[in-house]
């Protein structure tokens, strides 16, 4: 493989990992507004796991719990 093929398979994969996060974030089963949880999607699609658990410490925590 050349070094551009390898580049391009890592972006790919990156793009695959941003998607794999914003899809947990919309898809979450905290107890928050749609607005939120679309913020939350948005801000993960663009910075992957960074932006997921910097907005998901954002939340508090009894919005997080499920079970509820």
């Amino acid at each position: 493989m050349e070094q551009m093929d390898l580049v391009v398979l890592l972006i790919i994969l990156l793009i695959i990992l941003h998607i794999m996060f914003c899809y947990r974030a919309i898809t979450t089963g905290a107890h928050i507004d749609d607005v939120k949880r679309y913020v939350w999607g948005t801000i993960s699609l663009f910075f992957g796991p960074l932006g997921y658990y910097l907005f998901q410490n954002l939340l508090p925590l009894d919005s997080l719990d499920p079970r509820e």
